[in-house]
């Protein structure tokens, strides 16, 4: 696994009955990987946040990982610059019945924070970006005009 959160290839599975039996173990597909996911981001230090460069890019950066580790309970707030949102998003473990909710206050405790309004449908596109690019479009709405 990279240093970076990523989901493997196989995730989410595409074929029909892989999806059908997903969280099955043993029927469904290896979904192991999302306990690396967890240590790999837990094991990260306070001095890692460098790679953002400093400055507001890094405030927010910070602002959004603390939100993300309190309301989708990652074991730290450090994420970097090329992990994936959608990763970010999905939490460390298997999505559980109140990851929506979680989600839907990790994005509201971010944007109040940094007093950004950004609509439902930004948020969808993004999970598709890595942090780094969310971090710079929050930057382009006037996050750091607010830290």
């Amino acid at each position: 696994m990279s240093d970076v959160l990523t989901y493997p290839p196989h995730y989410p599975p595409r074929q029909r009955w892989a999806r059908f039996f997903i969280g099955v173990r043993w029927l469904g597909p290896d979904l192991s990987f999302f306990t690396a996911l967890k240590s790999l981001q837990g094991s990260r230090a306070a001095q890692q946040m460098d790679q953002w460069g400093g400055g507001a890019r890094q405030r927010i950066a910070t602002v959004v990982g603390e939100a993300f580790a309190r309301q989708l309970r990652w074991p730290s707030p450090w994420f970097l610059p090329g992990d994936r949102l959608e990763v970010i998003v999905g939490g460390p473990r298997f999505a559980s019945m109140d990851t929506q909710q979680d989600i839907a206050n990790a994005l509201g405790e971010i944007q109040q924070m940094l007093g950004v309004a950004l609509p439902r449908s930004y948020w969808e596109i993004a999970s598709a970006r890595t942090l780094g690019e969310v971090v710079d479009h929050l930057m382009a709405e006037g996050a750091s005009d607010r830290l």
